[in-house]
């Protein structure tokens, strides 16, 4: 977001190119003119032209506003008070005066001047809920819970409703808590101010995993409200829970609304690198639109979160919208690489052949690249070499040659080729932690078990880097982990079990052994044994206190705890 500085300049650069006849620094319009001088960082100078815009117009807001500005980055904020006495005379009925009174005095820290404003505010204004509302968010700014509590009691006491008050009571409710209450409260201040979604967010991210449920219940309930949703999803997002976030919005009615939500949604699922959840969202937008700009982005997102299939799907819908200028700038390389992942590399060198003439050259060594990596997963590692030969320079050849060199079992050659790059991937990430974890220059068996990885023989992966680990001593747990994490993934749950054990058991001072202990406590809960996974849960959280683990294992911690309610 931007800083209130660069907005300020924005916003002053789009006044002074709207605003007729100005004449710079010494034009006519003093307000104008301290726009101008401010943006230049005069701020004195600034705060005399907004000071002689109040002369010429007594009360006016948005000079007062500019005066606010410079005079508190100047620590002259008690200046402004007189001033603010005076324009609140001629302009007794302007909230936005009261609030920048109230925000002034509440800056120099008098708690019994703030008291005072806020009263005369109230009884010039005695049926408005502005001044308990400006109140009471001061006070919870500072933390007093109590004293807010108490403003928005008064308020419910004298206007009879607490309408119009729900924002600052659901955050006194949050900070309490009150978590169901909070999101009941949220839901209602949403009814009226949807800007208020990110805060809402922000308050509720802290509820613990036993109070969800009801939050849940607020905040879905019927009848369906796309702005609490909003919430909910933002929420589920937070809390580690993309595929849940996405089904809070999936079925809401086909309109601008939902449609927004959805963009909203796909923006911050985007942000969380959710991005298979950022597909969907768009995905349902391209359906509701067909607007290209859609599918495009749900097609690189669907290929960042590893579904060739679907990238490649959408890449096609939007392809029927574009023309071939569009299509080659826009789309080419996704559908490339996503071809290339599906191991459907004839078809990805024949769509790249038919558009090479649009092609600029650091576009063409990058899909050329990307086509080679098609043929390795397609296991033609000659072809592969083949089509990287022909780039001339070796080390054109990029990643996918140090891929091919570690296939070959050259660890040598790929520890001084592969590094991370903007592709990163989980076997990218195993295999530079095992080429920094291991002194050895070659091991034959090593490849062999990362090519039947990038070919999608997992089984035969699995075992090959079982092998390899009784072949690598120095990398064994981490070898022995890879093993475990596809054992794991293709539902082998006694054969992941057990890898998991030994690499807790055998290997407790590597990396893994946090994972180790985590993933086998997950196992420990699938199969029902929730206190043997509470044991192991404690052991991991009190043994490796400075793991990264530690927030997923409370989690699972809390949860398995739940399943046993005599638990302490």
């Amino acid at each position: 977001m931007p800083s209130a500085r660069k907005l300020v300049r924005l916003m002053a650069a789009a006044l002074l190119a709207a605003a007729p006849g100005r004449t710079g620094a010494q034009g006519a319009d003093p307000y104008m003119r301290g726009i101008e001088l401010e943006q230049a960082d005069k701020l004195p100078d600034a705060a005399r032209a907004y000071r002689e815009a109040l002369r010429r117009t007594p009360g006016s807001l948005p000079a007062i506003l500019g005066l606010e500005r410079v005079l508190a980055q100047q620590g002259h904020t008690d200046s402004l008070l007189p001033v603010l006495d005076s324009a609140i005379a001629v302009q007794p009925r302007e909230r936005g005066l009261r609030s920048v009174q109230l925000r002034a005095v509440h800056s120099l820290g008098d708690r019994d001047r703030l008291r005072a404003a806020f009263e005369r505010w109230r009884r010039d204004w005695p049926r408005d809920v502005a001044p308990y509302r400006e109140y009471a968010k001061l006070l919870i700014q500072d933390g007093d819970a109590t004293a807010a509590d108490s403003v928005l009691r008064r308020a419910r006491g004298e206007l009879g409703t607490s309408r119009g008050m729900e924002a600052e009571l659901a955050q006194l409710q949050a900070s309490a808590g009150a978590w169901a209450l909070a999101a009941e409260s949220w839901r209602a201040a949403m009814a009226s101010q949807e800007y208020l979604a990110q805060a809402a967010i922000f308050s509720l991210m802290p509820t613990p995993a036993l109070a969800r449920p009801a939050v849940r219940g607020a905040l879905l309930a019927a009848p369906p409200s796309v702005p609490s949703r909003r919430i909910m999803a933002g929420l589920e997002l937070a809390w580690g829970s993309p595929r849940d976030a996405w089904s809070v919005l999936r079925d809401l009615p086909r309109d601008s609304a939902t449609l927004s939500a959805w963009l909203d949604f796909a923006r911050r699922a985007e942000e969380s690198e959710a991005w298979l959840s950022a597909r969907d969202a768009l995905g349902a937008a391209f359906a509701q639109t067909r607007s290209a700009e859609y599918a495009v982005r749900a097609a690189a997102d669907a290929l960042s979160g590893g579904d060739a299939a679907s990238a490649l799907a959408l890449s096609r819908d939007a392809t029927s919208l574009l023309d071939s200028a569009a299509v080659a700038s826009l789309l080419l390389t996704t559908e490339v690489r996503a071809l290339s992942l599906l191991g459907r590399a004839a078809e990805a060198q024949t769509l790249l052949s038919s558009y090479d003439r649009r092609l600029r050259p650091d576009q063409r060594l990058r899909l050329t690249r990307a086509l080679a990596w098609g043929w390795v997963k397609a296991g033609d590692i000659g072809r592969a070499e083949e089509l990287l030969r022909g780039l001339g320079d070796p080390r054109s050849g990029g990643e996918a040659a140090a891929w091919i060199a570690l296939f070959h079992g050259d660890l040598g050659a790929a520890r001084r080729a592969l590094t991370f790059s903007s592709e990163s991937s989980p076997d990218l990430v195993v295999a530079l932690a095992l080429l920094a974890r291991t002194k050895a220059d070659s091991a034959p068996i090593v490849g062999r078990a990362f090519l039947a990885l990038a070919q999608g023989d997992s089984a035969r992966a699995a075992t090959t880097f079982e092998e390899a680990a009784a072949a690598l001593p120095d990398a064994a747990s981490l070898l022995t982990a890879a093993s475990a994490r596809i054992r794991t993934a293709r539902h082998e749950i006694p054969k992941a079990i057990a890898l998991w054990r030994e690499l807790a058991l055998e290997h407790a001072e590597a990396p893994e052994a946090p994972e180790a202990h985590l993933e086998w406590a997950r196992a420990l809960r699938r199969s029902g044994d929730e206190r043997a996974a509470i044991e192991r849960l404690e052991y991991l959280i009190l043994t490796y206190p400075q793991s990264a683990l530690l927030p997923q294992a409370r989690r699972e911690l809390d949860l398995a705890r739940a399943a046993v309610p005599s638990t302490p």
